[in-house]
């Protein structure tokens, strides 16, 4: 039998220790500093060491998302500060903390937008949308020359036809014509203008048959059913729901006379509209008013719960049994009748009765308990929709109810059904952002526990909650404390009578002390991701006349008095000509050079990695994959392309040599500049084995300046090793 001494078996615990350790720990350490930089929102410490854990552990999901959520939030923190700065006349530092927002979220438009206009970059042209406008399918034909025409008393039917010998237009008229003497200047008018003027005249309206042909018609319900031309439309949308907008519409376009046809399609969330060809265009101005995307907001939440326990009991605690005296004498075994026979009976011998005392237990204990519960949550929401957070968990509460057994019986038999009640900390909020920057909170935080039990063992569950209304700015904290539960119960046991001797009396009892302290801190910061777009079209009124057959909108004319087009450009970006003109004449290219290889086994392979891109890009990363048999990748050497960022370029490697696959990429300092073409990086390869095998290139992903995406095609190389 073989002997373990008493250090070997220290050794073996401690060994058996250790691989604990090792395998409880799932994450790196650069992740663990990585998180708790992030807790002390300390973001570019944080972001360091979430890279340097995805170095070491590409495939780990949880380290791009911490990565992904840590470089938003800093973006955040980068932006507010830089707002801070600028307010405060520190136009340098501010611009500095723009870029570096930029960096780490270059897609952010919001952010975009305050630096170039802190910078003084001019925005791009902003473009107008054409006007919305329906023509009717056939228009008079007429000279454009204008009037030279004025009459004073004439018939009205004389004043039409005087018009169509000038015009060459035949005017018809309806039976229920009614002529009347009207006067009347037509001097530089168009024909089209003077025809509206005698039709508001003489409280008629025209229907167009030809190029050369026009009836007047008295204006009235009847007659307006019987020949106006209608429109039918199909408008689709893209954020409000066309059911809820059908009746306001139908409301504003009800006219003197009747009210447009509308047909709801919520599969395809669009409105088909039937009326005169003015309402149609005008019901299409209203819902492009309307039909605008909803601001979004993200919303940091920092819960803190701290809950603090002391109990102390002090003094003499006795057993719970009795004292007691019991006479044992003369009686060898109690009947089991009842009855005790007096036979030897004596009550004079000690030795005859059994004392029974409790016991005496002297107490000094103290216990002080401290629980600490952080959560962290980051809620993105839209503007005016509710956002639900709960932390805990649901508790079944049982709820009795009697039923009869029979019909008409007295006789009734319990139900027993459960309720779950949500037990921990909810919080509620619902934002609304206004047109200045801020946003409001309609915010409601509900604190529940198990603070014990009632009859039957039924939970008792004690609540904390707060309700109400609070304004903020982007990237303002708000601190909510105080909502504090402080409990404290004292009891007192002892001998009856001498518990409460004073002094002597502590010797004959036990005190206990429990205190409660329960203390929950919120802060609150709002940062707002996008508002409603509006333009300045938006504040321009509508024209319409009460029998809604026309309306006017303020349009932008050019010198030569039609309206001014300008090409559509997207709006925040400036795109320059021969750039665009590039970017689509030609697809941009990751190639790796040279395109085919024969080398010797043992001998080492430079492929040059090269990027040629239409237009400037500022970051890129992507996969290069090569068969690890034959290939080992030994080193990465940084090309000329990231050199022209100079020293504050970034530059992104990583090897891993079991799997075949190295990730490679870069990004610029100043997200408005890029380059687009040079050497990206140089692989050295070490040829192990013969054989033929292929490197190609894979996951582009590219952006270009503010953020633009940019397609690359990647291309591969053939090896051949012999």
């Amino acid at each position: 039998m073989t002997k373990i001494r008493p250090g070997k078996i220290s050794w073996l615990f401690l060994g058996f220790l250790i691989i604990n350790i090792l395998g409880c720990s799932t994450f790196t350490q650069s992740y663990k500093l990585g998180y708790q930089a992030e807790i002390n929102k300390n973001y570019d410490e944080a972001i360091k060491y979430y890279e340097q854990a995805m170095l070491e552990n590409p495939k780990e999901s949880v380290y791009r998302l911490a990565l992904f959520r840590t470089k938003a939030v800093a973006a955040l923190d980068a932006a507010e500060r830089a707002r801070r700065l600028a307010a405060g006349g520190m136009k340098d530092e501010a611009l500095n903390q723009y870029k570096k927002a930029l960096f780490y979220d270059p897609t952010n438009r919001m952010i975009l937008a305050e630096y170039k206009e802190l910078a003084g970059i001019k925005p791009a042209v902003e473009v107008k949308p054409k006007e919305v406008v329906i023509e009717a399918p056939v228009k008079l034909k007429y000279p454009p020359e204008l009037l030279k025409l004025k009459f004073t008393d004439a018939s009205l039917r004389a004043i039409f036809q005087a018009l169509g010998k000038f015009s060459g237009i035949n005017f018809l008229f309806d039976e229920q014509f009614r002529d009347l003497p009207v006067s009347i200047d037509l001097t530089d008018l168009t024909v089209e203008q003077a025809i509206n003027s005698l039709c508001l005249t003489g409280r008629t309206f025209y229907r167009v048959m030809d190029e050369r042909t026009a009836i007047i018609i008295p204006d009235n319900p009847q007659k307006r059913n019987q020949y106006e031309v209608n429109a039918i439309k199909t408008i689709y949308l893209s954020n409000i729901n066309a059911q809820d907008v059908q009746n306001q519409l139908a409301s504003i376009l009800r006219t003197q006379y009747k009210g447009p046809s509308i047909i709801v399609d919520k599969t395809r969330n669009s409105l088909t509209i039937r009326d005169t060809a003015t309402v149609v265009a005008l019901a299409e101005k209203l819902l492009q008013s309307w039909d605008k995307p909803k601001g979004e907001v993200i919303i940091d939440l920092e819960i803190m719960e701290v809950s603090r326990t002391r109990l102390q009991t002090i003094g003499t605690q006795f057993s719970q049994s009795y004292g007691s005296i019991r006479y044992t004498g003369g009686v060898s075994e109690i009947p089991t009748d009842g009855w005790l026979p007096l036979e030897g009976f004596d009550l004079s011998k000690s030795e005859n009765f059994q004392i029974t005392l409790p016991s005496v237990l002297l107490q000094f204990i103290e216990t002080d308990s401290d629980t600490k519960i952080i959560a962290q949550p980051r809620l993105r929401g839209v503007d005016s929709e509710e956002i639900n957070y709960l932390v805990g968990q649901q508790v079944p509460i049982p709820s009795t109810t009697f039923n009869p057994i029979a019909a008409g019986g007295i006789s009734q038999q319990p139900m027993v059904s459960y309720q779950y009640q949500d037990v921990g900390i909810g919080v509620n909020i619902k934002p609304r952002l206004h047109q200045e920057n801020e946003v409001s909170l309609e915010m409601e935080v509900k604190i529940t526990a198990i603070s014990g039990t009632g009859i039957a063992d039924i939970p008792i569950i004690s609540t904390r909650s707060v309700k109400n209304v609070i304004r903020l700015k982007d990237g303002e904290t708000n601190l909510l404390a105080g909502l504090l539960k402080d409990e404290e119960r004292k009891s007192l046991k002892g001998v009856t009578g001498l518990k409460n001797i004073p002094i002597l009396g502590s010797l004959f009892s036990s005190a206990d002390r429990t205190v409660d302290q329960t203390d929950v801190i919120l802060t609150i910061t709002p940062h707002i991701i996008r508002t409603m777009p509006l333009k300045a079209e938006d504040s321009e009124p509508l024209w319409i006349d009460n029998a809604g057959s026309s309306f006017t909108t303020q349009t932008q004319t050019a010198a030569g008095g039609g309206e001014e087009t300008i090409p559509p450009v997207e709006a925040g970006v400036e795109v320059p000509a021969e750039e665009a003109a590039e970017a689509g004449a030609q697809m941009g290219t990751v190639s790796l050079l040279p395109e085919r290889s024969e080398v010797p086994v043992g001998y080492t392979l430079n492929v040059r990695l090269a990027v040629n891109s239409p237009v400037d890009i500022t970051s890129l990363s992507l996969n290069v994959n090569y068969d690890s048999k034959v290939l080992r990748l030994k080193e990465i050497q940084r090309g000329d392309l990231v050199s022209q960022f100079g020293d504050k370029g970034s530059f992104l490697q990583d090897i891993s040599a079991s799997s075949g696959l190295a990730v490679i990429g870069f990004s610029s300092p100043d997200p408005a500049k890029g380059v687009n073409s040079g050497n990206l990086a140089t692989l050295v390869f070490e040829v192990l084995g013969a054989g033929e095998t292929r490197v190609g290139i894979s996951s582009i992903q590219v952006l270009g300046v503010q953020g633009r995406a940019v397609n690359l095609v990647g291309g591969e190389m053939l090896v051949i090793a012999r």
